[in-house]
């Protein structure tokens, strides 16, 4: 076994999957690096050997049935097999129900909800064969209710009831299975904000500030190691989900 074991991190390319990986390779898991954008990938499976870490930079499309196989090969034959899986990929697209275009939501579901239960069905049996592990589900705090995100919010929460179905399914193989719903979190796609919403947003959280990536890795590094966790939702959202949700927004009309 590499380390403390391999680990697959899809949408390894992005603000959070990269913080996740980087996080991992620290904690010595060979991490696995899935991404549409094979050249992002690269450069950061570069920072982490530079680093003293060890991955490895894939092209993953996660809504393809022959990419995710040919990466579950990768760790199967080439590493050795398969002890944590981060579904990280995900995509943002919403709009209010009555002008949502049904090709947008099916979209999003296959990317945020289909594609990772698929990943999981999958990989289940090289997890089981590599003497189990944890499965980390990046859903979002939306899925407690966003205005205007209907779409998204639906994936994430059938991602946290997929989740907690799959503990109960998996515990007797030793494989735990957790989600993160992160809120506010500073990323490219959070800066592109209006700065009326994104002011509105920060006073909504009781600890006053954004959310950075390594809040997230470090959420995911610990739920690789937590044998006993399983089937939970970790809100990582600054205390805006005990507090009262925002109504409305300038962007819900777009």
């Amino acid at each position: 076994m590499i380390g403390r074991g391999v680990a697959l991190v899809t949408g390894a390319a992005g603000g959070i999957g990269r913080a996740i990986a980087m996080e991992l390779a620290a904690q010595k898991h060979h991490v696995v690096l899935g991404d549409l954008d094979l050249e992002a990938v690269s450069v950061i499976e570069q920072a982490i050997r530079t680093a003293g870490g060890s991955a490895t930079a894939v092209q993953l499309d996660v809504t393809s049935q022959e990419s995710r196989a040919k990466v579950i090969r990768l760790c199967d034959e080439d590493l050795g097999g398969l002890n944590t899986l981060v579904n990280c990929a995900g995509v943002l697209q919403d709009s209010l129900i009555e002008k949502m275009p049904l090709a947008m939501f099916s979209r999003v579901l296959e990317i945020n909800l289909i594609s990772p239960l698929a990943l999981i069905a999958e990989t289940v049996d090289l997890m089981r064969r590599s003497g189990g592990g944890a499965i980390i589900n990046i859903a979002s705090r939306a899925w407690l209710g966003i205005f205007g995100s209907t779409a998204y919010g639906t994936s994430k929460g059938g991602l946290v009831g997929a989740s907690r179905a799959l503990a109960l399914e998996l515990g007797r193989d030793g494989i735990t299975v957790n989600c993160i719903a992160p809120g506010f979190i500073e990323t490219d796609m959070s800066a592109s904000l209006p700065p009326k919403v994104r002011e509105a947003t920060l006073a909504s959280l009781a600890v006053r500030r954004a959310g950075q990536p390594s809040d997230v890795a470090a959420a995911v590094a610990f739920l690789a190691q937590a044998s006993y966790c399983t089937g939970q939702v970790l809100p990582l959202c600054g205390g805006r989900s005990i507090g009262t949700p925002t109504i409305s927004s300038p962007t819900a009309t777009k």
